[in-house]
């Protein structure tokens, strides 16, 4: 009997991996925010072209907005941007107090963060992300796992998604180790077209993910420009770099250590070829942007560890500006 499986947050991640988890042979519910998308898969199911493979399937899920119509999960997938999180895990608190297991997918630095981190100063709670404590209370560190998506999706329009490029889905505690839970749920994604990857150092996964996002959403929604447009302008690709080092040495102060360099990620970044951030994304549908949990987490984390971050103070400071600018014209 296969796994029962709630996707939180069908966007364009989050069908992409209900279609992976169906195709292994989980039965998998979508749970999101009433619109025309959940609306038109509830009516048309789900439309998942896979570039890269050349493939289209059309897949059927209950879908709701209510938890209480869904089937009870074994496994609880967030996918979310971080600002809708607490919102999120809030709507399920009922299957995460009876025990279900909890996987986030999400970009970002993870609200759990500091508590599990020696060097993050006196505060466990990440207040940029998680201001009042409420998801540390509810999901502390022991309490789920972290997953970290190498794989670019975009929403074509209502029950419409392409996976264009990219197939890896790593996953871990973050207490760092493989545990049999994660066993478990990569096994459940065995036989579909995102590939899993157990990883008993996942806050390493995180932060490396993290040095390609911090500066290539930020700058790509300041310009409009695509990934490939931003590397292949000199002077933009060195202000990546120094967003790059700033947030390396807020990593090390915190004993995340990795030997990539700034040339290693971006070169990983242009291997997907050219395509529109999801920080891009949401800033042309007039979205508010992931601006907290990709550069202000990092600036928290930086003053609390006394580490100077101009770079990434720069570019934070602009991006505000532009959504006072936008949210007032």
């Amino acid at each position: 009997m296969g796994h029962r499986i709630t996707i939180v947050g069908p966007g364009a991640v989050g069908v992409t991996l209900a279609g992976a988890f169906a195709t292994s042979g989980a039965k998998v519910s979508l749970l999101g925010r009433p619109g025309s998308h959940l609306d038109a898969i509830a009516a048309q199911g789900l439309a998942l072209r896979h570039r890269e493979a050349g493939t289209a399937h059309r897949h059927w899920f209950p879908t709701a907005h209510d938890p209480a119509r869904l089937p009870y999960p074994d496994l609880i997938v967030l996918c979310v941007k971080g600002q809708h999180l607490p919102a999120a895990a809030l709507a399920v608190r009922a299957w995460i107090a009876h025990g279900v297991d909890v996987l986030v997918v999400a970009g970002g630095v993870p609200w759990w963060l500091p508590s599990t981190a020696g060097h993050a100063g006196q505060d466990a709670i990440l207040r940029t992300v998680d201001p009042e404590g409420r998801l540390l209370e509810l999901l502390p560190a022991d309490r789920v796992m972290a997953g970290v998506a190498h794989f670019t999706s975009a929403l074509d329009g209502p029950g419409q998604v392409t996976h264009a490029s990219g197939t890896r889905l790593v996953v871990g505690e973050p207490t760092a180790r493989i545990s049999d839970r994660v066993t478990r749920y990569t096994a459940a994604l065995a036989a579909g077209p995102v590939h899993p990857e157990p990883s008993p150092d996942i806050r390493r996964e995180i932060w490396e993910k993290l040095l390609g996002n911090i500066n290539l959403n930020p700058v790509s929604a300041l310009t409009g420009a695509t990934t490939v447009d931003i590397l292949d302008t000199p002077e933009v690709r060195s202000l990546c770099v120094a967003m790059f080092e700033e947030t390396a040495a807020v990593g090390a102060a915190l004993g995340i250590g990795t030997t990539m360099t700034a040339d290693n990620r971006l070169a990983l970044t242009r291997e997907l070829g050219p395509f529109r951030t999801s920080m891009l994304q949401d800033a042309l549908r007039g979205r508010p942007l992931e601006l907290d949990a990709i550069i202000g987490a990092v600036r928290e984390l930086a003053r609390s560890t006394s580490l100077p971050t101009p770079w990434l103070d720069a570019v934070h400071g602009l991006l505000e500006l532009r959504e006072r600018v936008r949210h007032h014209s």
